[in-house]
């Protein structure tokens, strides 16, 4: 204690001994080392909240929230609530519990409707929540491609009818949120509609409508051939074709000429209709004979020939005169008759012919081809020369060109090649891109670390230059300041000192008495140091 004592009246005098301006820099100094010491230890010990889930709606950030208290994890709700953060360290494990809870669900409800299933209710509710559970489920599967932010799903399932004729399709729509920058092709708007169909009973793809969150029409409630859309898949071919091409004349200029010594570009016209055409054709030269029927008949039978005196006497009855006269004759008779049928059958052709849709009309292609460049010194400084090509040579390249693509005057085909000469700046080839995001995951990995060695670099930088500069200028002292040093104990230095004055001479005496006794020996010592110097 008696130590302590010492040292505390030993500072309570030197901070006396000091002038009011340094006094004040001191405790501020004293101060601000303290809360800068403790703020950095409480920042490194504090916990990094990282996002456990992004762009939440209402409810699943409730529900998530409530199981968060419930697991007493500390968290942070960010972006208005649609962003829970959660320590870094319990993040995963988080997630996979969440998870396991079925959760976030999206902001609608799946089939786990049906765990809570209550007594006495009735097929109508049972319905609805069959419905709202399909459109949840369907909703959540759709949700999960990358470009498709948020979703929602409706269904339109009308009820069963006893007749096939009276019964009704089910319909649905589908409302999609992009994220931003993204869009979906056509294969996965198609996968999405067959997705959608192919879950619910008694509904066509063709009943499926889908909108992004513009209103943007993306499928659904227009026909097939539709101008839009022949014209969409017209376009979509035409590129094809063109690119095909152009990537057969680039390769071939490349081998020849060399890299990126031409540039090709290739126009095509088509000719989308579609036709078809039925054609039948009669061979009057090709006859055979594809039926024939015969009929022949022949008949005998007896006939009465009439004989006596013509009148109305001989025909009276009462006379046997004229009886007797009126006996018949009978005599034989026959009859033939034919009949022939024939039917031909004239040879004839029938073919159907249908025009393939997308027939090339014309097709024009643009050919730039760069010149030779000649290395040349002008003045002992060595530059490039250009030197345009042949025409011989630029012959013999449109000529390849015309075969590559199949080149016809029919059509009205046109070819141009051209040479021209190509900007020739060229970056420097030692120009080393970095890759993104290679700093980026450096940090990330040993963000952890650094954290720790940028408080000890801190504090080595503010003791360098800042306590030690404040400190050494505070112990810095005047001849007025000697009392206040006085007071302090005397060191093993100062102790030799005063003992070596009390029993002998000093160095600077002694140094003295010899000059004094041989002066002459002194001033040539004194001249010979002046010559070394």
């Amino acid at each position: 204690m008696e130590v302590f004592g010492q040292i505390l009246s030993q500072l309570k005098a030197t901070f006396a001994g000091l002038s009011r301006g340094k006094q004040i820099t001191l405790i501020c100094l004293l101060v601000g080392t303290i809360a800068g010491f403790f703020f950095l230890m409480t920042w490194s010990a504090k916990s990094e909240y990282q996002a456990l889930y992004s762009g939440l709606t209402p409810e699943d950030a409730g529900v998530i929230v409530a199981r968060l208290k419930e697991q007493k994890v500390p968290y942070r709700i960010a972006a208005n609530g649609a962003t829970i953060m959660i320590p870094e360290q319990n993040i995963y494990e988080t997630r996979m519990q969440m998870a396991s809870e079925g959760l976030p669900q999206g902001g609608s409800i799946g089939f786990e409707v049906f765990d809570n299933t209550k007594l006495g209710m009735t097929e109508f509710a049972q319905n609805v929540n069959y419905q709202r559970a399909l459109q949840g489920e369907l909703a959540r599967s759709i949700a999960k491609i990358s470009e498709i932010e948020s979703c929602r799903v409706h269904l339109v399932m009308p009820e069963k009818s006893l007749f096939l004729q009276n019964e009704q399709s089910a319909r649905a729509s589908v409302v999609l949120k992009l994220r931003a920058g993204k869009w979906l092709n056509q294969g996965q708007i198609n996968g999405i509609v067959h997705l959608v169909s192919s879950s619910v009973p008694r509904l066509a793809p063709e009943n499926v409508t889908v909108i992004d969150g513009s209103g943007k029409l993306l499928a659904g409630m227009q026909d097939k051939d539709s101008a839009g859309s022949i014209s969409s898949d017209q376009l979509q071919y035409q590129q094809q074709v063109e690119k095909n091409l152009e990537n057969r004349i680039k390769t071939m200029l490349d081998s020849a000429l060399g890299q990126d010594k031409s540039i090709v570009r290739v126009s095509c016209q088509f000719d989308f209709k579609k036709q078809e055409k039925t054609e039948e054709r009669y061979l009057p030269d090709n006859q055979v004979v594809r039926s024939e029927q015969l009929t022949d008949e022949s008949s005998m039978h007896p006939e009465l020939t009439p004989q006596g005196v013509p009148g109305i006497r001989s025909n009276l009855p009462g006379d046997s005169t004229a009886s007797q006269q009126n006996t018949s004759v009978y005599g034989n008779a026959s009859s033939v008759k034919k009949d022939r049928t024939v039917n031909y059958e004239i040879g004839k052709i029938v073919s159907r012919t249908t025009e393939p849709v997308g027939t090339m009309t014309r097709l024009s292609v643009a050919v730039l081809v760069d010149g030779v460049y000649k290395q040349v010194k002008k003045n002992g400084i060595a530059e490039w020369q250009y030197s345009p090509r042949s025409t011989e040579e630029m012959k013999k390249l449109e000529n390849l060109v015309k075969r590559a693509v199949n080149f016809s005057t029919d059509r009205g085909d046109q070819v141009e090649v051209v040479n021209i000469p190509f900007e020739t700046t060229k970056l420097p080839t030692d120009t080393q891109v970095s890759t993104p995001g290679g700093w980026r995951e450096f940090m990330s990995t040993y963000k952890p670390y650094m954290k720790y060695g940028f408080l000890s670099l801190f504090l080595m930088l503010s003791f360098l230059f800042f306590v030690r500069p404040l400190v050494r200028w505070l112990t810095e002292y005047s001849f007025g300041d000697m009392q206040m040093f006085k007071q302090l104990p005397k060191t093993v230095g100062e102790l030799e000192g005063e003992l070596n004055s009390a029993g002998r001479l000093t160095f600077k005496d002694r140094a003295s008495e010899l000059i004094i006794q041989d002066s002459e020996t002194s001033r040539n010592v004194v001249r010979e140091w002046i010559k070394e110097n």
